[in-house]
């Protein structure tokens, strides 16, 4: 299940996600003690999560039969015989445009795939970075989450791995073992996040119970691995801390602060509600 670098192998103790201020939500997630994981077809990478199989493949007779293999299994309804799975396969091999067909629509199919099949939940080492805050807590209006690692739900959360090329897919990628490395796969443009992903997944029924399965669009926390919550330098530090003290009364609350004379922010401790 797991194809990149954990946050467990890498002997990290924290990462930390940050978010807008909703004192809905944070309630929400203090009194029931889950986490909501986002659509990949929702990202604000128009690349993120949405891989697109390179015609490249094709030069390669195995990739097509490979291909083929996915298409009508994919298909298990299709009333196809098997002298029909051969014929198609052979035409596949002749005519390049009529393969290209198949691999266009079945790159259409898989991005159809990914918001059915999974959730992602985005975190990060750093509780510091200016941009993070700008970007995704509101302009430092917001809030950071800062988590334990020391249950499989945390620890499992995989690397992001940033690339100045894009991948050059293939149907084999899927039969592999790797089919999340496309959740997991980035341009450098990216980096600067440091990214790992908690890969929430749809239960099946013939898997037993597992801590990654989603409830919905949410994954539940363990027992204290939600260790603090941290108030960005801009945000409204009473409302903040009132959702905490009414709900989490002993978590820990710790604020970033902006540093007068340099471009960096501090972290600070300012104790529970």
């Amino acid at each position: 299940m797991e194809v990149g670098e954990t946050a467990r192998s890498t002997g990290l103790e924290r990462l930390y996600h940050y978010e807008r201020f909703n004192p809905e939500y944070l309630r929400d997630t203090l009194v029931n003690q889950r986490i909501h994981c986002s659509d990949p077809a929702a990202l604000n990478d128009p690349w993120d999560c949405r891989p697109w199989f390179d015609e490249e493949v094709l030069d390669d007779p195995s990739a097509v039969d490979a291909l083929f293999d996915f298409f009508f299994a994919s298909n298990p309804t299709a009333e196809v015989s098997e002298a029909e799975k051969r014929a198609s396969r052979a035409h596949a091999h002749r005519d390049r445009h009529y393969s290209r067909q198949i691999l266009n629509r079945f790159s259409e199919d898989f991005l159809k795939v990914i918001p059915n099949r999974w959730r992602i939940y985005c975190l990060t080492p750093f509780p510091d970075s200016t941009l993070m805050w700008s970007h995704y807590a509101d302009n430092h209006r917001g809030i950071c989450l800062e988590f334990a690692l020391g249950h499989p739900l945390l620890g499992s959360a995989q690397k992001v791995e940033y690339l100045s090329s894009y991948p050059k897919w293939s149907p084999q990628s899927l039969f592999d073992g790797s089919s999340q490395r496309v959740l997991l796969t980035k341009s450098d443009d990216w980096d600067y996040e440091q990214e790992y992903r908690i890969i929430g997944l749809r239960p099946r029924p013939e898997m037993r119970e597992h801590p990654l399965f989603l409830d919905g669009d949410y994954l539940r926390l363990p027992d204290c691995a939600l260790r603090a919550v941290i108030i960005g330098c801009e945000a409204e530090f009473d409302k903040v801390s009132d959702v905490m003290r009414r709900n989490a009364p002993d978590l820990e609350i710790r604020r970033a602060v902006r540093s007068p004379l340099k471009y960096r922010l501090e972290i600070v401790s300012v104790g529970g509600p």
